[in-house]
């Protein structure tokens, strides 16, 4: 019965994953705020300001911001010229 309930668990972790519900408290370093999972490990990384857990999108923003990959164009250049004139005329 045990092998049962051991290869249930492995299935079950392997298709749905952790919950992440055991969780650290939020604490800083290196300029990164996130939370351990007990159970697996994973850094969940954590907004100070709004004291809520990133998401995916907010995370890898803030990743290229650090490597320099983020690049912020102005709007003017996602306007095509032609638009431009016709608007100005």
């Amino acid at each position: 019965m045990k092998i049962l309930s051991a290869v249930f668990n492995f299935l079950y972790e392997i298709v749905l994953g952790c919950s992440h519900q055991h969780l650290t408290r939020p604490f800083t370093l290196q300029k990164q705020t996130y939370m351990v999972c007990l159970d697996c490990g994973k850094q969940i990384y954590y907004s100070a300001a709004t004291m809520r857990p990133l998401s995916h999108r907010e995370v890898r923003r803030m990743q290229a911001a650090q490597t320099g990959e983020l690049r912020i164009m102005p709007v003017t250049a996602l306007v095509p010229s032609a638009a431009r004139k016709s608007n100005a005329a």
